[in-house]
Formats: structure tokens, sequence, C-alpha cells
């Protein structure tokens, strides 16, 4: 059963790193602002990884151990985590050599819930029996 929810994690954080990577070129084209020295992709991509596969693991044991309730435990616990950690790109001081700094926020912001939108949007081809 931990193999379904790790294949759920692994797959959700590819289509978050895609989103991410896809979203960062746009951001680029739109704004001529280049962020690649602080969010590169491979750092989109191993730090999506690791959200979803983190992600994925706590709602197993969640499930596991709490049932049902664990289904909105889990649910209330990583929506709560995710708006939180909307103060992580907003409190970051980047280095002086970076032009225009006050537009990392428009670029990170948006990427904090793509792990998110992507886990929920792929639960249900790994649902089984409403867990």
């Amino acid at each position: 059963m931990f193999r379904k929810h790790f294949f759920h994690g692994l797959i959700s954080g590819l289509m978050a790193a895609l989103a991410a990577i896809i979203y960062s070129r746009i951001y680029f084209f739109a704004t001529e602002t280049d962020f690649s020295g602080i969010i590169n992709p491979g750092t989109m991509i191993s730090l999506n990884m690791f959200v979803c596969l983190i992600f994925s693991t706590t709602y197993y044991f969640f499930i596991r151990y709490f049932k049902m309730k664990g289904i909105i435990a889990f649910n209330l616990l990583i929506s709560i985590l995710s708006f939180a950690a909307v103060i992580i790109p907003i409190s970051i001081s980047l280095p002086l050599s970076v032009r225009n700094p006050e537009l990392f926020p428009g670029l990170a912001v948006p990427m904090v819930f793509f792990p998110v939108v992507a886990w929920y949007t792929f639960k249900p081809l790994f649902n089984n029996n409403g867990r």
C-alpha cells in the first residue's frame, strides 16, 4: 500500500516541478528578470519532489493510524502549512547583485502552492475506497 502512496508523491512532484519550470520561464519572459541564481530548475525539481514525497508519506501514516479522520486532519495540515509557507519567499533577503529583487515574491509565492495543487490533482488516480 505504501508503494501506491510513493508513486503518487513521485508523479505529483514531477508534475509540480514541470509546472514550476514552465512558470519560471513565463515569468522571465514577462519581466525580463533572471532569478536563476536563486531558483534554478534543479532546485525546483528537488524541492517539489521532496515536498510531494513528504506529503505522501505523511498521508500514508495519517490514514493508517487515524483512519477516515486522518484524511481530514491531513488536508487541514497541508492547507495550513502551504499558506504559512508563503512567508518564506517574502522574507528572503536577496543579494545586492540581483536585479529587481522586488519581483522575486511574484515568482516564488505562486510556486509554494504547486506541490499542493499537484498532490490534490493526482489524488483521484491513486484513490482506493476513499483513501
